[in-house]
C-alpha cells in the first residue's frame, strides 16, 4: 500500500504545482495583454482531481470530518463497534460512489461530451471519480483490517 500512498502524494503535489504555475503564467500573460484561454478550465480540473484524490488520503490518515468524542468516550469492544460502523458506512459510500460515477463516465462516453475550453472528452475529467472511489474503498478496508488486527485501537484513532 506504500506505492498507492506515494502515487497519491505525488499526484496531489504535481497537480497543485502545475495549477499554481498555470495561474502565475496566465497572470503574467494577462498583464502583457494576452492570456491562455484554456488555462482556467484546466486549473479547475486539477483542483477537482486533487479534491477527489484527497478523499483517499483523508481516509488513509483518518482525517475525514467526524464526531470524534463518541468513539473516544467509549472503551474496548464498544469503541471497536462504533469505529467499525463508521468505517463500514464510509466503505458503503465509496462503493456507491464507484457505481454511480462509473455510470456517469459511461454516459459521457456514449454521448461524446467534450469540455468547452480544452475540447477533450468530459469522460477523462469524470474518470477521477470512480478512481477515487476505489482508493477510498481500499482505505476504509485498510482501516477495518487495522481495527480488527493485532494492532487494535491504539493506531486507529491516531
Amino acid at each position: 500500500m506504500k506505492i498507492i500512498d506515494r502515487i497519491e502524494n505525488v499526484f496531489i503535489s504535481v497537480s497543485i504545482l502545475i495549477a499554481t504555475l498555470l495561474v502565475i503564467v496566465n497572470v503574467v500573460l494577462r498583464v502583457m495583454g494576452s492570456g491562455l484561454t484554456w488555462s482556467e478550465e484546466l486549473i479547475r480540473y486539477f483542483l477537482i482531481w486533487v479534491t477527489f484524490v484527497g478523499m483517499s488520503t483523508c481516509a488513509r490518515d483518518n482525517e475525514h470530518m467526524s464526531i470524534e468524542f463518541i468513539p473516544q468516550m467509549l472503551k474496548g469492544t464498544a469503541q471497536k463497534i462504533v469505529l467499525a460502523i463508521i468505517y463500514a458506512v464510509g466503505l458503503v459510500f465509496s462503493i456507491l460512489l464507484i457505481w454511480y460515477s462509473y455510470q456517469l463516465v459511461n454516459f459521457s462516453l456514449q454521448t461524446g461530451q467534450v469540455t468547452s475550453g480544452l475540447g477533450i472528452p468530459i469522460s477523462v475529467i469524470y474518470f477521477i471519480i470512480p478512481i477515487s472511489g476505489i482508493l477510498v474503498a481500499i482505505r476504509y478496508l485498510q482501516q477495518l483490517i487495522k481495527l480488527f488486527s493485532n494492532k487494535g485501537l491504539e493506531n486507529t484513532l491516531n
